[in-house]
């Protein structure tokens, strides 16, 4: 029996992921180019790259095995359009994972299915 449902909005490439948990996180930063920095007039110039990169930090409490392959086999190592609600808006970037992590918290319940997993964690990073 599944844990998760897969949601109307959160998707990959228009594949639906599992509705995420409470603890999403949102991060937006900058690039600067080498030339940024103070220079011998006292201010400090900021040659933009990029004002606005965005990167999502999707987390999961608990999922089967089966639920943690469907996922890591649509984002890991990735490259993806990553749709996503923020600040109660439908959002869409060009996003990769490079990293995903999880712990198998037991075999032995919902064997069926893979087993149990906690933690589940992926970033989708704007490219």
């Amino acid at each position: 029996m599944p844990i998760n449902v897969l949601d109307s909005v959160w998707a990959v490439n228009g594949t639906p992921i599992y509705t995420p948990g409470a603890d999403v996180g949102y991060e937006h930063t900058n690039l600067a180019g080498s030339s940024t920095g103070r220079a011998e007039d006292g201010i400090n110039h900021i040659d933009w790259i990029r004002r606005d990169i965005r990167k999502v930090t999707v987390r999961y409490k608990a999922m089967t095995g089966e639920e943690v392959r469907y996922l890591r086999d649509l984002v890991q190592g990735k490259e993806y359009d990553f749709t996503y609600e923020d600040l109660g808006q439908v959002q869409t970037m060009r996003a990769y994972t490079g990293d995903m992590s999880y712990t198998r918290h037991t075999a032995t319940r919902h064997t069926d299915e893979g087993g149990l997993y906690t933690d589940v964690t992926f970033d989708a990073v704007e490219i």
